[in-house]
């Protein structure tokens, strides 16, 4: 027993000998310890946390752009394949009838078997093909001033029909009119019937009625980039626009007639040409928003100016009657004679404006595809159609007579709204 308490005593002082033997710690004044001199704990593993792929705040889900909308590079070449139409024309004066010899006056308007063959109502040209191409660049290196040019022109559309009679139909066509005289209806067959001596209806008749019409513009703006960030970016436009529509119409009739035994051909025309340069300053915007490859254009022009018209009417006629002397004949026919023959030329003041949508896919950063649609109005444009003076006073003898007298029929200086619209479908190169 006392052994065993000697071991447990021995063992105690082994372990607290070296404590004992520490030197006492004594705090000094000044400082304390530099960091360098205090006992860090021990490093713990650092684990980052996961990383996310959602968009940062702002994007709602699915629209988080590639990347920054760049305005793109220096210079872009666009073509596009136009599918357009336009306002249709009206004509206010029916141009061809249709009537009967059982009637009093035969195809004159009011008549109970006249029918009005051209126009019954206005005459639509249906879907203009065209193309347009855009052509612009970027005059600084930040991509803010710039420079573009876009031309458009759309196909020339013709209407054209002829209507003919003869001893086989059970009508005869004619051209109606207001007599500048007698302030009634009348037609041209029944005024020859009128005439002395009692003619013959004619053996055959053929009128043609043709009308053609075309649009181009051009327009040259700057730019100014004033907004761009991730997914849109907007730019100031102004410059000079113009703006042409051509429209005419050709009104002519041939008839062959017996006199006496002899046939007698008779032909005329009316026509009627019409050309508008609309000139003007604008000014615009447009708005591009990217969403992933796909890009939206929005489009706001309006130009103020001048619409310069031009209206040249002519006409003619041509009698060959051997009886009376052989050919004989002189200008003006219907609606065209001395009193409104001639060229004619007045500006108005117009307003232009254009209204336009593309939205295009971007397969890289140098080439896209487009669908596009476009809407422009004009306010003042002069047209073939409405400018037709019903009243008037033909020459339809069968000998040679003095040429008609009188204020009609008139230049009339009508002037309507006008408006093409349309789609398209291009390509655009960047670089």
């Amino acid at each position: 027993m006392p052994f065993g308490r000697l071991a447990l005593l021995f063992a105690w002082a082994c372990c607290a000998f070296p404590v004992l033997a520490q030197p006492a710690f004594q705090p000094q004044p000044g400082n304390p310890s530099g960091l360098t001199e205090l006992q860090l704990p021990a490093r713990r593993q650092v684990v980052p946390p996961d990383i996310v792929n959602d968009p940062p705040p702002g994007y709602p889900p699915h629209a988080m752009p590639i990347g920054l909308v760049e305005q793109g590079p220096n210079v872009w070449i666009n073509g596009e394949s136009l599918w357009w139409f336009s306002k249709p024309s009206k004509y206010p004066v029916p141009l061809v009838t249709s009537g009967s010899l059982s009637d009093s006056a035969p195809g004159v308007i009011g008549q109970k078997n006249t029918v009005i063959q051209a126009f019954p109502s206005d005459v639509s040209w249906g879907t203009f093909h065209g193309f347009r191409t855009n052509m612009g660049m970027w005059l600084d290196e930040d991509n803010t001033y710039g420079i573009e040019n876009t031309f458009f022109v759309l196909e020339q559309r013709i209407w054209n029909q002829s209507f003919v009679s003869n001893s086989q139909t059970p009508y005869i066509v004619t051209i109606p009119f207001v007599d500048a005289v007698s302030g009634g209806n009348d037609s041209m067959l029944n005024k020859l019937l009128d005439t002395t001596p009692f003619p013959l209806p004619p053996l055959s008749t053929e009128i043609t009625v043709m009308t053609k019409h075309q649009v181009y513009g051009n327009d040259i703006n700057l730019m100014k980039n004033i907004s761009r960030d991730n997914c849109t970016t907007v730019d100031l436009l102004t410059g000079a626009r113009w703006l042409q529509v051509t429209d005419a119409t050709i009104l002519g009739q041939t008839t062959q007639n017996d006199v006496g035994g002899l046939i007698v051909p008779q032909l005329g025309y009316d026509a009627i040409a019409a050309t508008n340069n609309f000139w003007g300053w604008q000014f615009g915007g447009r708005i591009r928003e990217q969403w992933g490859k796909f890009t939206l254009e929005s489009l706001v022009k309006i130009a103020l100016g001048g619409s310069q018209q031009r209206i040249n009417i002519s006409g003619a006629n041509l009698t060959n009657n051997p009886s009376a002397g052989g050919e004989f004949g002189g200008p003006g026919f219907v609606f065209s004679q001395p009193s409104n023959i001639g060229a004619y030329n007045f500006t108005r003041f117009a307003v232009l404006p254009e209204f336009g949508a593309k939205l295009a896919y971007n397969f890289n950063d140098h080439l896209n595809l487009s669908v596009s649609y476009n809407f422009l109005y004009l306010s003042s444009v002069a047209l073939s159609g409405n400018n037709f003076d019903r009243v008037t006073n033909p020459n339809v003898g069968l000998s040679p007579q003095a040429a008609p007298t009188g204020t009609h029929p008139a230049f009339l200086k009508q002037s309507q709204d006008y408006w093409v619209q349309g789609v398209g479908v291009g390509a655009e190169f960047r670089y």
